[in-house]
């Protein structure tokens, strides 16, 4: 490619964007789509995050003293729309909803739990990420920031919060969340790489680096960490470093599209070209990144090659 266009738009899936040129690095800001005035038109974006639920799923019943959730609905009536068999609680219909991908219904169901038991964490847990997977931040900050209240020791409340405060751009808040998560539990890998993140928005991308790197410390099959690690050394031009950290993403998860299209953009500016085309068409067959397919064209590779179409599903992060 003409050196005089090496401009790249790095643009994450689930919170900041940069804007790499060969010796500078301009932050842009969540969710930046624009292209810079006289920038190239052969982007290669790259992606961070977004990571998964920290934490396992509280299973039907669970307060946060016990672990129980009585039955709900009992005196009261059943709001509307809302239905339950017998010996079903809102909190159960709301989890299987979950677990089911319908974050709508789950929602709904437990708002219910949630308005008839306002003490109880698990309900107000599994709320505020139903309304994180829904795209509703704003009550989903507001609804996560109750659950943490209500149990003042979970590292998993105040991880998931700081990742919903990172997609809100709330990102000091995102920062303090993640902080007092590693105070609770220094070896948190989520929590570490939930505090490089934030760092890397409020645009101290040092620090960021710093957090990533402690999260694959804590954790080295952390792939969403090694991944994060990656993009912010490709944010500094630092494509050499970014390669073994994204090929270890792509070795411990490589079902995940962007992780491999991140990789063909170190390979591509380490100038291994036939990696770089190999990468990008795994991350079109794997799916998750809208930018691979692009990518693949523009350095003349295309989906044929090495026996592309042998039914692989797409990822669904």
């Amino acid at each position: 490619m003409d050196k005089s266009r090496t401009a790249r738009l790095i643009v994450s899936c689930g919170g900041v964007a940069i804007l790499a040129a060969a010796a500078v690095v301009v932050w842009i800001g969540a969710g930046t789509k624009h292209r810079p005035t006289g920038s190239s038109p052969d982007l290669v974006p790259a992606k961070l995050g977004p990571e998964t639920v920290a934490g396992t799923i509280p299973q039907s019943g669970g307060d946060a003293v016990t672990g129980q959730v009585p039955a709900t609905g009992a005196g009261g009536s059943i709001p509307e729309s809302l239905t339950l068999a017998q010996g079903e609680t809102y909190y159960g219909k709301g989890e299987g909803f979950f677990k089911d991908g319908d974050f709508a219904s789950a929602t709904r169901y437990l708002r219910a739990e949630v308005e008839k038991h306002p003490d109880r964490f698990h309900p107000a847990y599994l709320l505020g990420l139903s309304l994180w997977k829904e795209g509703n931040l704003v009550e989903a900050v507001t609804t996560m920031t109750t659950a943490a209240s209500l149990d003042t020791k979970s590292v998993k409340a105040r991880v998931n919060l700081g990742r919903v405060l990172n997609d809100a751009g709330s990102f000091d808040k995102a920062l303090e969340t993640a902080d007092e998560a590693i105070a609770l539990d220094p070896d948190s890998s989520p929590a570490h790489n939930v505090r490089g993140r934030a760092l890397i928005n409020l645009r101290r991308v040092d620090e960021g680096i710093e957090a990533f790197k402690t999260s694959v410390e804590k954790d080295p099959a952390n792939a969403w960490a090694r991944n994060n690690l990656g993009y912010a050394l490709i944010g500094q031009g630092r494509f050499g470093e970014a390669v073994p950290q994204l090929e270890e993403a792509v070795r411990l998860k490589p079902e995940v599209g962007c992780f491999q299209n991140n990789l063909g953009m170190a390979y591509e500016r380490t100038g291994r070209k036939e990696d770089a085309i190999s990468a990008y068409r795994k991350s079109v067959r794997t799916g998750g990144s809208e930018h691979a397919g692009d990518n693949l064209a523009r350095l003349g590779g295309t989906t044929d090659d090495e026996n592309f179409t042998d039914g692989a599903e797409e990822s669904s992060n």
